[in-house]
């Protein structure tokens, strides 16, 4: 399918069914750590990139099954919020499947404007990004559109929290020697204090990233959450199911269509896609033989990703 992939085992969501709302790789910002890629078109322009009866019809045809879910996700490619038909589709989704829960991963840049936020007004689950709390860090880590602020951005997501109903996880992903100074930890601190989120939850760079930075250990996060002291912490952790077995040829597609939009070592794949260790192993090594997909190092472990065309 072109517009909907997974279900994948979200560490912050459980399992998810991805849809994806834009091409490869449009987004108002270019962040460092960004597991997709660079990004190829940075705008805030919203408009239909993609066919929203071919989202609608992908949809039909995989929620005919009754599947079990945690959540469907607005994520993937790039910034959900820009295609203009993302509120039709909430609404779609919540007339004709009102069993299961909407989650939306966004950068919080365009919640500014009254349409987008009436647009997320039915989603359950909002999971706003904010790296940084001061705008030079803000632009050096994750690069915006020309003329965007940081402190636009954390008065959008207090608008989410003043105006909808939804839950609030605010992430902010920490990257070593741009976000994690005690300045910049303790200026983000005072912004989650006064926003009071539902959840703040920690991150750190963990799949390869578009451009060569580096994470943080568990330590050093469990230090920020610490001296931030916010109550509602979280620091997000990786986990796993088992659910499953799939013909290898179906197999196969499952991990491609999951690769190609994000590195994965095996065992995550192996965790989303709820099989086994060694039938991953086998489907990678076709997968691989085939010129599908390739491994590359990171953080001396190896990843699976896949190649697209």
């Amino acid at each position: 399918m072109r517009y909907i992939f997974g279900p994948v085992f979200s560490r912050r969501l459980g399992l998810s069914l991805g849809v994806d709302l834009v091409p490869h790789k449009i987004c108002s910002m270019d962040c460092l750590y960004c597991e997709v890629g660079p990004t190829t078109e940075k705008t805030v322009e919203r408009a239909e990139y993609v066919p929203l009866s071919g989202v609608k019809a992908e949809l039909d045809e995989f929620l005919a099954f009754k599947p079990e879910l945690d959540f469907i996700t607005f994520s993937g490619y790039g910034e959900p919020t820009l295609h203009s038909g993302l509120g039709e589709l909430v609404r779609y989704l919540k007339e004709n499947y009102p069993d299961y829960r909407l989650a939306l991963l966004t950068n919080a840049t365009l919640l500014y404007r009254d349409d987008v936020i009436e647009d997320v007004k039915g989603i359950d689950v909002v999971l706003p990004s904010l790296d940084a709390a001061t705008q030079p860090t803000f632009e050096k880590l994750n690069r915006p559109v020309k003329g965007l602020m940081v402190d636009d951005v954390i008065a959008s997501i207090g608008r989410l929290i003043k105006e909808c109903d939804c839950q609030t996880w605010v992430e902010t992903l920490f990257v070593k020697g741009i976000n994690d100074s005690p300045e910049e930890v303790e200026k983000l601190g005072e912004v989650i204090h006064a926003l009071k989120p539902h959840k703040w939850q920690l991150n750190t760079v963990a799949r390869p990233p578009a451009y060569g930075v580096e994470g943080l250990s568990y330590e050093e996060l469990k230090g920020i959450a610490d001296r931030v002291g916010y109550p509602n912490t979280e620091i997000v952790a990786r986990g796993g199911v088992k659910r499953r077995k799939l013909p290898l040829p179906d197999l196969k597609e499952e991990i491609y269509n999951l690769v190609v939009r994000r590195p994965c070592p095996l065992e995550e794949i192996s965790d989303a896609l709820g099989v086994s260790p060694e039938e991953v192993e086998r489907a990678v090594e076709e997968l691989k033989r085939e010129g599908r997909v390739k491994e590359l190092l990171f953080g001396g472990e190896p990843y699976v990703k896949g190649l697209s065309g």
